[in-house]
């Protein structure tokens, strides 16, 4: 493993820039990985180890499913190294910038949303209360699946019915209001955790050691559900089909727009846009 106190200096510049959480945690272990494929210091490495490494890139398997890692994610591995590079041509600590690649980021294709009766199977196919809060943070919250990792018990207030989001994407705060129902499992979900809980563990979700639990833990439960519900192809959705289907089912019950982007936390309307079902917000939009 190659060793460069450079991938901390360039974790700390994306902090004071104010990169999101998880560019700071992920773009400095993306350039680490470089190094580590390329085995040279940032200052030997040239246009044509990028090169090299980005045809690794699209031939390695996902740790998780095991198949080819996405474009999309190939795109951020890239975009993490350029960046990488910009900084240590802009800090002197190289004197040429070996990043020449010309990669588009890829069109994302509409993602598959659950149907309201979907929705209904996979609840019904639940086996247990750690299953159920999944679904509920996920789909009844919208939270992404960083935000329900983080989130900390102090941020479900069980007599007001709220959940906070104090730390969302962009840094932006969002106050999420519970309806009794799931008011009512995330306490039983709570009140059963307490058992295996660690004494000094903050947050809400845990695992059997009673540990915080892993975005991938998270995604191994959803996947159980799926695999239970027949009528559905578990490769065609992730975690994040979750909140998709929130917000396309909160606009086809008539929410606004305007509010549907307030529930999910994006700073601009047209990202919203992007979380719902394309033919049917062109029909809102011109009504």
């Amino acid at each position: 493993m190659i060793l460069d106190n450079t991938i901390n200096d360039f974790r700390r510049e994306l902090l004071n820039l104010g990169y999101s959480k998880n560019a700071v945690v992920n773009y400095p272990k993306y350039a680490q990985n470089l190094l580590n494929y390329i085995k040279e210091v940032p200052q030997k490495i040239t246009d044509i180890h990028i090169k090299n490494y980005y045809e690794y890139l699209k031939t390695k398997p996902s740790r998780v499913t095991k198949k080819a890692i996405s474009e999309s994610h190939i795109y951020s591995q890239l975009l993490a190294i350029k960046l990488y590079f910009d900084y240590l041509e802009r800090t002197k600590i190289i004197k040429r910038n070996p990043y020449n690649l010309k990669v588009k980021q890829t069109t994302k294709n509409e993602r598959i949303v659950f149907t309201q009766e979907e929705i209904e199977l996979l609840y019904k196919n639940t086996q247990n209360l750690e299953e159920k809060t999944i679904l509920h943070l996920c789909y009844g919250c919208g939270l992404r699946r960083s935000e329900a990792q983080d989130l900390n018990i102090k941020d479900v207030n069980f007599e007001q019915k709220l959940l906070f989001i104090r730390k969302g994407k962009g840094k932006k705060r969002r106050v999420i209001p519970l309806t009794e129902s799931i008011v009512q499992d995330l306490k039983d979900y709570f009140s059963y955790t307490e058992i295996v809980r660690k004494e000094d563990e903050e947050s809400f979700l845990v695992n059997i050691y009673g540990s915080k639990i892993k975005g991938d833990n998270m995604y191994e439960l959803f996947k159980r559900i799926l695999k239970r519900t027949q009528s559905l192809k578990p490769e065609n959705y992730c975690l994040h089909s979750l909140r998709h289907s929130i917000a396309t089912h909160l606009l086809e019950n008539e929410m606004s727009i305007e509010m549907v982007r307030d529930f999910l936390g994006h700073s601009q309307l047209k990202t919203t846009q992007i979380y719902t079902r394309i033919n049917f917000l062109k029909t809102k939009l011109q009504q």
